[in-house]
C-alpha cells in the first residue's frame, strides 16, 4: 500500500511540474500579448492556459495535506468555473467573432462596451477565488509560504477587479491590475513548478 502512494504521488508531482511549467510559459505570453492587444494570439494562449491551469490545481488539491485538502477542493472547484467560462468567451472571440457576417461588436471584446468582457472580468475573479483558497494548502518551508502570498495576492486582485469594472473605474486602473497579475502569476507558477520537481526528487531518492 505504501509503495502504491509513493507511485501516486509521483504521478502527482511529475504532472504538478510539467502543467506548472506550461502555465508559467503560457501566463508569461499571455500577459505580454494581452497588454499589447497582440490578437488574436493573445486569445489562443489565453485559451490554452485554462487546461493547464485547470490541471495544475488538481495537482494541488492532490499535494495538499488531508487537513487542508477542503481549500484545495474548493480552489479547484472555482477554477472550473473560471476554465468554463474564459474558455467558452475565448472560444467565441476566435471562432464566431472572427468568422461571422453579422455585426458581432456586442461580443467582440475589441470593444471595451462589449457583453464579453463581463465575462471575462468574471473569470478571472474565479481564478481569484481559486488561489485565494488554495493559499493555505502552502504552509511549510519558505518556498510555500511564498506561493501562498502570491496566492493571496492574486486571489485580492482577482475581487478587486469585478468591484473596479462594476463601479466603472477607468479602464487604465484595470489595465494596471493586468500588469501586476503578469507579474504575480508567472512567478507563482514557477515556483510550483519547483516545489513539484523537489518534492519528486525527494520521494526518488527515498526509494533509492
Amino acid at each position: 500500500m505504501a509503495q502504491t502512494d509513493s507511485v501516486n504521488k509521483n504521478y502527482v508531482y511529475q504532472l504538478g511540474f510539467w502543467s506548472a511549467i506550461v502555465s508559467t510559459l503560457l501566463v508569461t505570453i499571455a500577459g505580454i500579448t494581452a497588454t499589447a492587444s497582440i490578437q488574436p494570439f493573445a486569445t489562443v494562449v489565453g485559451f490554452l492556459l485554462t487546461s493547464s491551469f485547470l490541471v495544475l490545481m488538481a495537482c494541488i488539491h492532490c499535494y495538499a495535506s488531508n487537513e487542508r485538502k477542503i481549500f484545495s477542493l474548493i480552489g479547484l472547484s472555482f477554477a472550473i468555473v473560471y476554465a468554463t467560462l474564459i474558455s467558452v468567451n475565448y472560444f467565441i472571440q476566435l471562432t464566431f467573432v472572427r468568422q461571422s457576417a453579422f455585426d458581432v461588436g456586442i461580443f467582440a471584446m475589441d470593444n471595451p462596451q462589449s457583453m464579453m468582457w463581463v465575462i471575462e472580468v468574471l473569470g478571472y475573479f474565479f481564478m481569484g477565488l481559486a488561489t485565494l483558497f488554495a493559499a493555505p494548502v502552502f504552509s511549510s518551508g519558505r518556498i510555500e509560504n511564498i506561493i501562498k502570498w502570491l496566492f493571496v495576492v492574486n486571489g485580492v486582485l482577482g475581487i478587486l477587479t469585478p468591484i473596479g469594472y462594476v463601479f466603472n473605474f477607468p479602464m487604465q486602473i484595470l489595465l494596471g491590475g493586468l500588469i501586476v497579475w503578469d507579474i504575480v502569476m508567472p512567478i507563482s507558477t514557477a515556483l510550483l513548478a519547483y516545489l513539484f520537481w523537489n518534492a519528486r526528487t525527494a520521494t526518488v531518492h527515498l526509494h533509492i
